[in-house]
């Protein structure tokens, strides 16, 4: 009886290779149960995913049981073969249909990646050929494609750029971590960014909620 009694207790890790249930989430709520609305074999998905990006659109979701359509615009996370893949909001890609970006580390700081187009400002001149001199010169905005990385805390849902200085913030309850950090040169940050990340996941354990 003790030892069932221990077992029960037992929270399940969420490491950086926790693999989720298939389903639809509806809520970040579900996501941190482990526990989707609908699970995928009782839905009809109309879907592609983008195997170089990992980014999968949605264009139809409906429940086999009744044919009734779910609203995508307010699916939070989707999971398929247990990688959770979540919202990304519109205001903030340029997609036609809802899209949905994998989970490529799980943890207490999840992390993930999209591809966008972005607007830049570009400094041009033209110069004279005799003198070297510029005799005409401005700034154009050029739209130039980038890869935006995100940072989701499992805990509160939380989701910020992938910088240092961000970084930092959300690391502050590792305070060995941080101190290394602070010695690095602001190149070295950068460059050390992501494996500061798996550090820290690999030290600071996130756990599934219980079901209500």
């Amino acid at each position: 009886m003790f030892a069932l009694q221990l077992q029960g207790q037992e929270r399940q890790l969420v490491s950086k290779n926790f693999r989720f249930t298939d389903g639809v989430y509806l809520s970040l709520q579900e996501f941190q149960m482990n526990a989707p609305a609908h699970k995928w074999e009782d839905l009809e998905v109309q879907f592609f995913t983008n195997p170089q990006t990992s980014l999968t659109q949605v264009e139809r979701i409906t429940l086999k049981k009744d044919s009734q359509l779910l609203d995508v615009g307010k699916v939070w996370a989707l999971t398929m073969d247990g990688i959770p893949s979540v919202q990304v909001p519109k205001s903030e890609i340029h997609k036609e249909l809802p899209t949905f970006a994998a989970l490529k580390l799980r943890g207490k700081i999840c992390y993930f990646t999209y591809p966008d187009w972005r607007t830049k400002k570009i400094y041009v001149a033209a110069y004279n050929p005799l003198t070297g001199r510029p005799f005409r010169q401005g700034v154009v905005e050029r739209e130039e494609e980038i890869i935006v990385e995100k940072m989701l805390h499992f805990e509160t849902g939380e989701v910020a750029d992938f910088t240092v200085e961000n970084f930092l913030a959300w690391i502050a309850d590792d305070e060995p971590l941080v101190s290394t950090y602070e010695e690095l040169s602001p190149e070295e940050r950068e460059e050390k960014l992501f494996k500061g990340l798996l550090i820290y996941v690999d030290r600071n354990a996130a756990y599934l909620k219980k079901q209500e």
